[in-house]
């Protein structure tokens, strides 16, 4: 395993420190260290996209695609949705489970919804516009009939068909905590690596980079470690309030499924993007 993947997985195992439940752990890692060759591959990648000079089109391409903090946020607000409304035919003790998980569910998604800006957070659909924008020099990038590249969208649509839309809440919050796991060891990953990208490759002065690279760096450290914490608690509470069983099997099956879609979608993304000048030059 290369130092990247080890790092990655590291990120991982930081975020799962806290989880009471190593049955759960266990099968949420489990897609980690099946696939490890894969995430060596996918660390691979994401040093080769910011080790290129990518045309101003193929970059309006890639980040008209690539992230959405928007459709993370209608997506977690759908299941609170959902629970709110499961919630009313419980009694009272399961009521206020459910109720609390609604509210573990909304603490993940503040800063994509802007309620973050109350307490002097920045807007992520904000910062996700700054750095678009300043990397592919306007906000064309905005335009989906003319640069929306579909094979950007098939793994947010898989996503989308448990988060929110499983017919079954449980597999919707697993989706949830995946996605949330996931991100902490990519983000974590690959920030410097943009950051590096933005004053090696494009011209950038450290502080200019940080700037607007924010985006990445909100996400880091703890951050989406605790937004996967609190994806966790919202399971176990609903799971509690109605009845049922934390699936392991369904949850190690999701792991190893989501590693692999997730390492072939980055190299999807690489593929949009272009040589400025020929190779031949």
């Amino acid at each position: 395993m290369e130092q990247l993947s080890r790092n990655f997985i590291g990120y991982v195992d930081q975020a799962l420190a806290d989880v009471e439940d190593r049955n759960l752990v266990e099968a949420l890692m489990s897609g980690f260290y099946r696939h490890s060759e894969r995430l060596d591959a996918y660390c691979r990648t994401y040093e080769q996209m910011t080790a290129g000079h990518w045309s101003e089109s193929s970059l309006c391409t890639f980040f008209c695609g690539w992230r959405s903090p928007d459709g993370a946020a209608h997506a977690v607000s759908s299941i609170i949705v959902r629970i709110l409304q499961e919630s009313e035919s419980l009694e009272k003790d399961a009521r206020l489970k459910m109720l609390d998980a609604a509210r573990h569910c909304g603490e993940i998604i503040i800063e994509d919804v802007g309620l973050g800006e109350m307490h002097g957070h920045p807007h992520h659909s904000k910062l996700y516009y700054r750095m678009a924008s300043a990397i592919c020099g306007s906000d064309d990038w905005r335009l989906q009939d003319r640069f929306l590249d579909p094979i950007t969208k098939e793994f947010s649509s898989w996503v989308g068909q448990k988060r929110p839309l499983a017919p079954d809440l449980m597999e919707a919050l697993e989706m949830m905590a995946m996605t949330e796991l996931f991100n902490t060891g990519e983000y974590n990953v690959m920030t410097p690596m943009w950051k590096q990208w933005l004053r090696d490759v494009r011209g950038y002065s450290t502080g200019d980079a940080n700037r607007v690279a924010a985006f990445l760096s909100v996400h880091c450290g703890s951050v989406e470690a605790r937004h996967f914490h609190h994806a966790t608690q919202a399971l176990t509470l609903y799971a509690s309030a109605t009845g049922q069983s934390v699936d392991y099997r369904r949850i190690e099956q999701l792991s190893d499924e989501y590693v692999t879609r997730a390492c072939e979608h980055l190299g999807k993304m690489a593929s949009v993007l272009k040589s400025e000048t020929p190779a031949w030059d």
